[in-house]
C-alpha cells in the first residue's frame, strides 16, 4: 500500500518479527556511556538498550546515596557506581551520558555534562518549561556540545507507517485520534505529583511523546485546546488526563488526544484516522521485542534503535541534525507551554474517566 493511499481498509498495526527499521547500522567502535538515574526508566529502557548494543560499555551508574546502596545488592550490576556526577567526571570522560531523573534534575544535570563536553540524551520532557529548556539550549549551542532528547516513538515499528501518513503533503482532510494510557507512579518521594518538580501531570509526561511527533510530522498547529483532569482528594498537584484538539488550517486536519495515567489502567495506546466520518486507519502499536546481547536476535528495543541511530549520525562527534531536532524540541516545549496556560480545569467524577473510555472506543 502507498503511503498516501488512505482508501484501503482499516488495518492493525502489528509489531513483526520479521523486518527492520531504516536506522544505519553504527560501527564497532565502543564507546563508553554512563547512566545518570537508575530508576524505572534508567533501568527498564536504558539498561537493556546499552546491553543490546555491541559498541556500548556502561563505564559508570549515578544516582543518590540510597539508590546507590539498592543497587548494589543487584549481583548483575558490576558498573562502577557512583553517588554524584562530581565523582564520575574525576575519574572519566565518558563518550555519551544518559539522564533519567526526576524532570526538576533534567536541566542542572545536564548543565554540568555539556561543560564537561560529554554529549547528552535527555530523557523527556528535557525541561519543565520552554523557558528552562531555551538556556540549555544555548549552552549547547554555544559550547558546540551535542544534546538530544529520548524520543521512542520515532524508532518504534508500530508507528512507522503513522507517522510517514502524517509527514506526507498529500494527508490532508482528516481527523486523527490518539489514545494513550498508562499505569500511574508517583515516583520516589512522590516527585511526579508536584508541579514544581514535574512540570506538569499526564500532558507533559506521556503528552510529550505525542507532542513531539505530531510537530515533527505537521509542525505547529494554528488552533488549539485541552481540557485537564485532576482526581480530587488525592493532594496531587498535577493532571491525571488530559484531553486536547490541535487544528491545522493548511491541510485542514483536526488531531485529537486522549492520556490518561490511572493506577489500575494497563499501559497501551489505539491510533485512528477518520475521513468523511469512516475509519480508514487503525493502529495499536506495541513495544519491539527484545533478547539480550547473548540471547539471539530480535528487532531493537526503541531506545536501542535511538542510540544506534545517534552513533551512526556522527552525534557523539558532534555531526548529525541534532541542531535542528533541538529546535523542535524548543517549539514542542512553547506549545506545551501554551496548552497549560489556555488550559480549562475540572474535577473528576465517579465514573467520568470510563465513560470517556467507552465512548472513544466506538468509532464514529
Amino acid at each position: 500500500m502507498r503511503v498516501n493511499d488512505l482508501s484501503a481498509p482499516p488495518t492493525q498495526e502489528t509489531v513483526l518479527d520479521g523486518g527492520a527499521l531504516n536506522i544505519p547500522r553504527a560501527t564497532n567502535t565502543s564507546h563508553s556511556v554512563i547512566l545518570v538515574g537508575a530508576g524505572r526508566r534508567g533501568l527498564g529502557a536504558h539498561l537493556p538498550a546499552l546491553d543490546a548494543g555491541r559498541h556500548f560499555r556502561l563505564t559508570g551508574i549515578v544516582d543518590t546515596k540510597e539508590r546507590i546502596a539498592q543497587l548494589r545488592e543487584i549481583s548483575t550490576l558490576t558498573s562502577p557506581m557512583y553517588d554524584s556526577l562530581d565523582q564520575v567526571l574525576a575519574d572519566q570522560r565518558p563518550d555519551l551520558a544518559i539522564v533519567a531523573t526526576p524532570h526538576d534534575c533534567h536541566v542542572p544535570l545536564a548543565q554540568q555534562l555539556l561543560c564537561a563536553g560529554v554529549p547528552t540524551l535527555l530523557e523527556k520532557p528535557p525541561a519543565r518549561s520552554a523557558s528552562e529548556l531555551a538556556t540549555l539550549l544555548k549552552l549547547s549551542r554555544e559550547l558546540q556540545t551535542p544534546l538530544a532528547t529520548s524520543l521512542p516513538l520515532h524508532y518504534q515499528r508500530g508507528y512507522q507507517r503513522f507517522r510517514r501518513l502524517l509527514a506526507s503533503p498529500a494527508f490532508t482532510d482528516a481527523e486523527v485520534s490518539i489514545r494513550a494510557t498508562v499505569t500511574s507512579w508517583q515516583g520516589t518521594d512522590s516527585w511526579r505529583r508536584s508541579r514544581d518538580r514535574a512540570g506538569g501531570g499526564v500532558l507533559i509526561d506521556l503528552g510529550y511523546h505525542y507532542l513531539e511527533l505530531i510537530v515533527a510530522c505537521l509542525g505547529s498547529p494554528d488552533e488549539k485546546s485541552v481540557q485537564l483532569t485532576r482526581a480530587p482528594g488525592t493532594g496531587c498537584e498535577v493532571e491525571d488526563e488530559a484531553r486536547l484538539s490541535l487544528r491545522f488550517a493548511e491541510r485542514r486536519l483536526l488531531v485529537q488526544l486522549w492520556l490518561q495515567s490511572h493506577p489500575q489502567a494497563a499501559k497501551g495506546t489505539e491510533l485512528f484516522i477518520r475521513r468523511d466520518g469512516a475509519v480508514v486507519y487503525h493502529g495499536t502499536p506495541g513495544a519491539a521485542p527484545y533478547r539480550g546481547r547473548d540471547h539471539g536476535q530480535a528487532q531493537p528495543t526503541p531506545a536501542a534503535a535511538q542510540l544506534e541511530a545517534l552513533v551512526a549520525s556522527g552525534f557523539l562527534d558532534g555531526r548529525g541534525d541534532w541542531h535542528h531536532d533541538l529546535d523542535r524540541q524548543r517549539a514542542v516545549m512553547l506549545l506545551i507551554d501554551d496548552l497549560y496556560a489556555c488550559a480549562e480545569y475540572e474535577a473528576c467524577l465517579p465514573g467520568t474517566a470510563d465513560q470517556v473510555r467507552a465512548s472513544e472506543r466506538t468509532p464514529a
